[in-house]
């Protein structure tokens, strides 16, 4: 529930309380204060209207406090309340000749309600001055009664609204009616007008930027020598056709940081300007109010998501975009994200080189199925997805920590059969052993291009990510026939092989050696394993990896139960005995492990700097006025289950050579972590026509269009030499 919803329902909420309140109450109200019977004994708010003069009937102007005296820990609200609340009313009755001037309002203090609502106003005491006027007619009639009726909300941990009606007589005033000394002090915190002298003592400075709803989100920042008690302070007041909401203070080691959201209701336009209420200390520390206008221009002209930055791309030919998957899936075979599971199929090759070619070319047909196959099916996701209206990348299930945990499951099982742990042996005689092992090994070669595919989604080879890009924005038969000849590009090499099964006698014999092969392949899957979990600790924090490799203690349990508890010897009663207890040794062990952190995900705060700490983490805004301001800022696009993106930023980004030209340039480095699901990002990702991470952005500064976009794959010469022209041109601007 957003807080405008929350703060229309509490404002009901409040109308519904008083509407009651007025029709259950039997009021005898008089100066003393709220007087009618409720469900509460006595009522937290006590009113009485007082005069600054004893004889207001001499002539000339007087005024009216009426004081409010709270019970502890209430409080009542300002004229602009904040996120929710009510402001104190009053409805004078005045006889004629008698003029009352606008109400003053004394200095608001900031409450926070219901853990997060930032409310404006007052407790313990509060005194309302109204300026009075007299005509001398009226002064002379000598029977002159002023009439206010006030009512109020008062908060604590529940509200309760209250009025009450105070009359007095100006011809028969009492000691309890004048108290000229409160309305003097009572003035000393009234809000004034900002002066001159008020620039030479505080600092304010104010950073607009339109929302995506067509909001104003404002920033202020205050700057004053006197810091101290929660000073300095600002109160925004609500302009005509507007609320404001979302109130926040960040004190500051010279100042605060104020922000709040300003919001036009339907069919209204956005202000161009709203008065604040400032709050400082003097040099003697007595609280002073100032009350001054900021402008509401936004801050900076530069947007983001307004540009395309991907139109260049869109006029190339579907025939291109196609060659570019074809070739861009072949180079996924070479990345880091498949190298373990490729190992295993050119060591299932090797062990085929002296068999029948029939069964060589069915084992690559089965790879080659495997991939394309998935393929298929993340294109139908991803078809799926986009129909909802949502933002899709590649890569995207790598953001789900259960898919993370799953495959990096899956990797660890594969790693123990390849060390011995876990073998099946299917009993039955010589014939129907063979062919069961036959399907057997087809499934395999199906399975695992299937875990080829899904290794290889984290990775962006070159010419891949244009043509992915390219694909998510397009119809869903442009997406299908991309992901299609994606697919077709990666298992091109094995259906190669399957229409030629004499090459595979080029390959190096079998041997004893391939034990040694195997071996050493265990341990690249046990590698994979490694970083799947500290992708996972990169998402749900070093608690998720120590239960998660707890989890893979107890798969290696159930493993070596299935694999070295079961031979051909064993009977069925044995077998289902020990499947069994494998099984549901893996159900409770995730149940206990897995489960709770699956409950509630906890995402980190924030991305951890480098060493250097010279990284800032990607915010729309911050890049747009760093753009503004004339800096030359260059994003990173990546996550840490990217491959590519870890291997640029240690060898690349990294380098003397690129950090010195980042130095001397005065380059804004930014970082888009997309481990997460960002949406911003996502946006980012697609305005570039690009499905996912890596992407390299430089943009050159007093303008967002035409940045300068690098390749997947950089190098230190690359990136130098675009700081080089991204500097140029600024200077050519």
């Amino acid at each position: 529930m957003n807080r405008s919803y929350r703060r229309c329902l509490n404002l009901f909420i409040l109308a519904a309380g008083l509407f009651a309140s007025v029709c259950q109450a039997e009021s005898a109200r008089s100066g003393s204060g709220f007087q009618g019977e409720s469900r509460f004994d006595r009522h937290p708010v006590q009113a009485r209207l007082v005069l600054n003069k004893s004889d207001p009937l001499a002539g000339g102007p007087f005024t009216a406090a009426i004081v409010l005296q709270m019970d502890d820990h209430w409080h009542t609200y300002w004229e602009f309340s904040g996120d929710a609340g009510l402001p104190t009313k009053l409805e004078w009755q005045l006889p004629q000749g008698v003029e009352a001037g606008p109400l003053q309002w004394a200095g608001p203090t900031r409450y926070t309600e219901s853990g997060d609502l930032t409310v404006f106003g007052y407790a313990d005491q509060v005194v309302l001055l109204t300026p009075l006027t007299v005509d001398g007619d009226a002064a002379r009639s000598h029977d002159v009664d002023l009439t206010v009726r006030v009512s109020w909300l008062v908060c604590a941990e529940i509200c309760i609204p209250g009025d009450t009606t105070l009359s007095v007589g100006l011809d028969q005033l009492t000691s309890d009616h004048v108290d000229a000394d409160l309305i003097d002090d009572a003035r000393q915190h009234l809000i004034q007008p900002w002066t001159a002298a008020d620039d030479a003592r505080v600092s304010l400075a104010a950073t607009v930027r339109v929302t995506d709803a067509g909001h104003l989100d404002v920033v202020v920042e205050l700057e004053s020598p006197d810091v101290g008690g929660g000073l300095p302070d600002l109160y925004p007041t609500e302009p005509a056709g507007t609320y404001v909401e979302e109130n926040a203070r960040q004190a500051a080691a010279t100042g605060a940081r104020v922000q709040f959201r300003v919001v036009p209701y339907a069919g209204e336009s956005q202000p161009t300007a709203m008065d604040v209420v400032v709050a400082v200390a003097d040099a003697q520390g007595q609280i002073q109010y100032r009350r001054t206008e900021i402008e509401l221009t936004p801050s900076s002209s530069v947007d983001l998501f307004a540009t395309d930055y991907s139109q260049n791309e869109s006029e190339r030919s579907l025939w291109v975009y196609l060659l570019m998957a074809l070739v861009g899936g072949m180079i996924l075979n070479l990345m880091p994200c498949v190298l373990p599971v490729i190992s295993l199929k050119v060591m299932s090759l090797v062990s085929q080189a002296g068999e029948a070619p029939e069964r060589i070319r069915r084992h690559g047909i089965a790879f080659c199925a495997g991939v394309v196959t998935t393929f298929l099916l993340l294109a139908f996701v991803v078809i799926a997805i986009k129909s909802t209206g949502e933002l899709i990348g590649w890569g995207f299930q790598f953001q789900s920590p259960l898919f993370v945990i799953g495959l990096a499951s899956l990797v660890f099982v594969l790693g123990l059969s390849l060390f011995g742990v876990l073998s099946v042996r299917l009993p039955g005689e010589t014939g129907r052993l063979g062919v069961m092992a036959e399907q057997k090994g087809i499934a395999g070669s199906f399975a695992n291009g299937i875990l080829a595919t899904i290794l290889a989604t984290p990775c962006t080879a070159p010419f891949l990510g244009t043509a992915l890009g390219f694909a998510f924005s397009q119809s869903a038969f442009t997406t299908l026939a991309i992901f299609s000849v994606t697919g077709f590009g990666m298992a091109l090499p094995y259906a190669l092989l399957a229409a030629r099964p004499g090459w595979v006698r080029w390959l190096p014999a079998p041997g004893p050696w391939m034990e040694y092969f195997k071996q050493s392949m265990a341990f690249l899957l046990m590698a994979t394993t490694v970083w799947l979990l500290w992708v996972l600790g990169r998402q749900l924090g070093m608690e998720a990896v120590v239960w998660t490799t707890a989890f893979f203690l107890c798969l290696a349990a159930a493993s070596t139960m299935v694999g070295q508890w079961i031979d051909l010897r064993s009977t069925t009663r044995r077998r289902r005995l020990i499947w069994g207890s494998a099984i549901l040794l893996v159900i409770i062990s995730y149940r206990l492990l897995i489960h709770p952190l699956l409950l509630d995900p906890r995402p980190l705060a924030a991305h951890v700097q480098n060493e250097a700490g010279q990284w800032a983490d990607f915010d729309r805004h911050e890049v747009e006025d760093l753009i503004g301001q004339g800096r030359i800022v260059f994003i990173d696009f990546t996550a840490d289950w990217c491959w590519t993106c870890k291997v640029n930023e240690r060898v690349v980004l990294a380098d003397k050579q690129v950090q010195d030209a980042f130095a001397a340039a005065d380059v804004a480095l930014i970082k888009a972590d997309w481990t997460h699901r960002e949406p911003d990002i996502t946006k980012m990702l697609h305005a570039f026509g690009r499905p996912g991470v890596p992407l390299y952005v430089i943009f050159a500064g007093g303008t967002g269009d035409d940045p300068i976009i690098l390749p997947e794959v950089i190098t230190p010469g690359l990136v130098t030499a675009a700081i080089d022209e991204a500097a140029a041109r600024f200077q050519n601007q």
